[in-house]
Parts: C-alpha cells; sequence; structure tokens
C-alpha cells in the first residue's frame, strides 16, 4: 500500500533530476508523474517513491508555459509497481475515509471518553455516530449543493452563530432570524425541504 511522504529538499532534488514525466490532464489540473529509487537518511535500503507534481489550468485555450513556483509536489512510498499517477489516485480514494474520521473527531468529538462506564460511554458513542450520520443525510437531502462539503464546525459557524429570537404563542414556536443574517434565504430553503421530508 503506498504511504504519505514528507516532502523535503533532498526529495525535491532527487526529483528534479528526472526528466521523464508521464502527464495526465484533468479538467482543472495538469498532473505529471514519475517514480524513482529513493533512500531517507533513516532508511537501510532504496525504496520506490511516486512522486506527482500537479498545477491549475489557467487558461484552457491556449498554451501556458508553467514555472516551478506553479507546481504543487506530493511523495508517496510503495511497493506496488504502478505508475505514479495510479498511485496517487489510489492513495486518494482512501485518504478521502481518513478526512471521514478526522471529522467525527473534530466535528463530533468521537474520540474523547465520557465516564469511566463502559456501558454509558457506548451509548455516548452511539449517540454521535447518529447525529454525524443525520448531519451527513441532512447535507444531501435538505442543503445546496454548495454545502456538501461542509464540516460541522464551518455548518455552525454560518448558520447556527447568528442572532435569532424564539418566540410562542398560541401553541406554536417559531424561531426568527435576524434581518441581517447572510444565509437567511438558504436557510429558509432548507427549512421548505426539511419540511417536505415529514
Amino acid at each position: 500500500m503506498p504511504a504519505k511522504m514528507k516532502w523535503t529538499k533532498r526529495l525535491a532534488a532527487e526529483a528534479a533530476k528526472c526528466r521523464v514525466w508521464k502527464r495526465y490532464v484533468d479538467e482543472e489540473w495538469i498532473i505529471v508523474g514519475i517514480a524513482l529509487w529513493y533512500q531517507a537518511t533513516s532508511w537501510t535500503t532504496p525504496r520506490r517513491v511516486a512522486v506527482i507534481r500537479k498545477a491549475k489550468i489557467v487558461q484552457e485555450d491556449q498554451a501556458c508555459l508553467l514555472l516551478d513556483t506553479d507546481w504543487q509536489y506530493e511523495a508517496m512510498v510503495t511497493l506496488l509497481d504502478w505508475e505514479a499517477t495510479d498511485l496517487w489516485r489510489f492513495y486518494n480514494q482512501r485518504c478521502r475515509m481518513e478526512n471521514y474520521i478526522k471529522e467525527a473527531k473534530r466535528g463530533f468529538a468521537m474520540d474523547t471518553i465520557a465516564t469511566g462506564s463502559f456501558e454509558a460511554n457506548e451509548t455516548d458513542l452511539l449517540v454521535k455516530l447518529l447525529a454525524y450520520n443525520l448531519y451527513e443525510r441532512f447535507k444531501r437531502d435538505c442543503c445546496e449543493p454548495v454545502h456538501s462539503g461542509y464540516t460541522i464546525a464551518r455548518f455552525r459557524l454560518e448558520f447556527f452563530h447568528c442572532a435569532a429570537t424564539l418566540v410562542s404563542d398560541c401553541r406554536t414556536t417559531v424561531l426568527k432570524l435576524t434581518k441581517e443574517f447572510a444565509n437567511r434565504y438558504t436557510w429558509k430553503r432548507m427549512e421548505c425541504r426539511i419540511a417536505q421530508l415529514e
């Protein structure tokens, strides 16, 4: 399995010696890759390292000269005999799962142990897992497409951290948002979609 490496000056110097990079053009990126044998200072033997560099496409219809400062570099050490771009894609698919785990830990505190009781901790974890899944389903079914990548922290910042008044009248409770709330109309559209789910 490939593993991400730290991009060091020594590794950059080795990659700079390489002349033949395999090129792949995505919709928004120019991606080139190469595989080389490299021995880090802590390694006893050289290992196969896949190096990817990518640059954002600026002009679609015209040729554009890319400077060294335009490239973003990534390196992965691997035992697999794959092309560098295939290794990079494979790693990034797996990497998305790491982002989900990070969101569960940072956004929903799934890595914290609440009490000394096993049963209480199990219940606490299940409630957090339910909250995480409900939030992901809420984004998919009720939010705008632009919000699909929002973490819970960003969602809280943009939608929950705003001034509002909770008004009760004739067995009805209404949340009145301030008129200066920037996402007021987006919030209203979310409310309508939630009502349609019932």
